[in-house]
């Protein structure tokens, strides 16, 4: 099941794969950065200096890097692709928090010092957690599930024998299927929330769900299998 996930992901060009740094978070959004620095040895202060007066100049970054970085990086010419909170090294968390698209910045980490340079900068929903407690409060509000989206990504003998109501049954192994037009089978901007058994595969179709621009998706923690234990109406499997 997770394979067929994963094939969506590849076939389909409505899929795009998360990714993530340091960035800061305004409710469930989250900052996004495409990162490119220029990586030179600690005792090469004064060439970083000559370095950083000529891309100011309007000398090519990527070209900079390419020649005189010694990041492995160099060959994509010191990209470093999108980052999210928490994927940098220390030293790169405040400038680059600060910095805007354009800007090339410094920074100093144990493996030398570094130009850094946002390239380009997105916001971003992050994949939320509703416990089964809380989705068993939702569930006896009828109003407050006519705002909701409840997505099932388990499989059809699975449904047969366990289901919760308002769930649409969207399969993660028929994903290649109904990916491509998720979009107009579901509301991107309406709150959406995502089960399966235990969690697993929920939490990837939830991921997926952000990364077509879904702003307020939430994943139940430990799936039916979970909510089964606070509702015994329910069968376990």
């Amino acid at each position: 099941m997770q394979q067929a996930w994963t094939q969506a992901h590849r076939s389909s060009s409505h899929v795009v794969a998360a990714a993530s740094s340091q960035q800061q978070q305004q409710g469930n959004l989250v900052r996004k950065l495409r990162l490119a620095h220029i990586q030179l040895p600690l005792d090469k202060q004064q060439q970083l200096d000559e370095l950083e007066q000529q891309i100011k100049g309007g000398a090519s970054f990527s070209e900079l890097a390419r020649q005189h970085s010694v990041c492995p990086s160099k060959r994509a010419g010191g990209e470093l692709g999108w980052v999210s909170p928490g994927q940098l090294p220390p030293g790169f968390e405040p400038v680059v928090a600060a910095a805007a698209a354009g800007q090339v910045s410094r920074a100093t980490t144990g493996r030398g010092h570094h130009l850094v340079m946002v390239l380009e900068e997105k916001q971003e929903a992050e994949v939320q957690h509703m416990s089964v407690n809380e989705l068993q409060e939702l569930l006896a509000n009828p109003l407050l599930c006519e705002e909701v989206q409840f997505v099932d990504v388990r499989e059809q003998h699975e449904f047969s024998i366990a289901r919760l109501p308002h769930f649409k049954l969207l399969p993660l192994s028929t994903s290649s299927e109904w990916a491509p037009t998720i979009q107009q089978t579901l509301d991107p901007a309406a709150e959406t929330v995502v089960l399966c058994h235990h969690g697993v595969r929920s939490m990837n179709a939830a991921m997926f769900l952000v990364s077509q621009g879904f702003t307020n998706v939430k994943n139940v923690t430990g799936g039916i299998a979970a909510y089964s234990m606070v509702d015994r109406s329910v069968p376990e499997y």
